[in-house]
């Protein structure tokens, strides 16, 4: 395990998995969901109270890198604990017979208020509005977008699509998924992928958000 952090390293111990595959691709059979239904009960960890994590910088985590689209406020609406696949950049000894693939987590379904600060458009007028691209839960690295080409394939949705209007607050609902690890004070903390984590071709996968989980 020499290659996962030290504030996974505990929950790692305690028999760790993980949410994530490749950037924004994801297949709906192999999301999270997709395995916790076989996993045994007391693997899962434990219920996560209400409020006990601030969830805006984890929803910060699922918006462009840019900053046009702000997080507001967000908050759960509901934990659900289960076993999550680690990435690929954390299973470097998932070859051997008793390597790690899995880790104790949350899929947290929230409600956010984004608002879109436009960028860009220099002297030409800003639209009126534009789509919003918001990740329905089925793929696990999917994140929010503004305008574009329909990100949307027939039969394969992953987006909801919502017209958002510059600097005017909009409610949205997302699921984020963490996992259950400790900080460098061992406190009791939420690992979020880095969805943002890619920068100049590299995959920064160790460069993560920790949601300290209030006592």
């Amino acid at each position: 395990m020499k290659n996962i952090p030290l504030f996974v390293a505990t929950a790692v111990v305690l028999g760790l998995t993980a949410a994530c595959q490749s950037q924004d691709s994801a297949p709906v059979a192999n999301s999270p969901a997709a395995s916790a239904a076989t996993q045994p009960a007391a693997a899962l960890p434990a219920p996560l109270p209400a409020g006990a994590v601030d969830l805006k910088p984890g929803v910060a985590e699922q918006t462009p890198r840019e900053g046009y689209l702000q997080v507001i406020s967000a908050k759960a609406l509901k934990a659900e604990p289960m076993q999550l696949r680690l990435p690929a950049a954390w299973q470097s000894d998932a070859d051997r017979p008793d390597g790690v693939k899995q880790a104790p987590g949350y899929r947290i379904a929230y409600e956010a208020v984004l608002q879109w600060i436009p960028q860009g458009f220099g002297h030409q007028q800003v639209p009126a509005s534009l789509p919003l691209y918001a990740p329905n839960g089925r793929d696990t690295l999917a994140s929010f977008r503004v305008g574009g080409l329909n990100l949307n394939v027939p039969g394969r949705e992953r987006y909801t699509v919502t017209p958002i209007e510059p600097r005017k607050p909009l409610t949205v609902r997302g699921t984020l998924y963490a996992f259950l690890g400790r900080n460098e004070q061992q406190q009791p903390t939420l690992v979020v992928y880095p969805y943002r984590g890619r920068a100049g071709g590299f995959d920064d996968s160790f460069k993560k958000v920790l949601l300290p989980i209030r006592q």
